[in-house]
């Protein structure tokens, strides 16, 4: 299973959406221990990589700022990894005044 995100309002020409990033089955231990350091609605919604979810523009910078404090943390170096990953996604999301969603995908 994989959860890809995609950063888009809706059907929109002018604004359309944009696949901007995923995580995978494995990454699933690095998302549990984020979870340990950050009791975050965001990880808690992506930890289910078999549920489609949709995050408001509102959400995105709740979660940025679940989040962004977690890079003054030591963490393991996958943590760190799915850390970064996260927050580009969001920061995408978030700049670009957009809704993010997370679609998931059978690998």
């Amino acid at each position: 299973m994989a959860l890809d995100f995609i950063a888009g309002n809706g059907p929109q020409l002018r604004n359309p959406a944009h696949h901007v990033g995923s995580i995978g089955h494995h990454e699933l231990p690095a998302i549990l221990r984020l979870l340990a350091q950050a009791d975050s609605f965001f990880l808690h919604r992506i930890f289910g990589l078999y549920e489609d979810q949709t995050f408001s523009a509102q959400e995105v910078e709740q979660a940025l700022a679940h989040l962004v404090p977690l890079l003054a943390s030591p963490l393991e170096s996958d943590d760190r990894t799915l850390l970064h990953k996260l927050i580009a996604v969001l920061a995408y999301a978030k700049v670009t005044q957009q809704s993010l969603h997370g679609v998931a995908l059978t690998e």
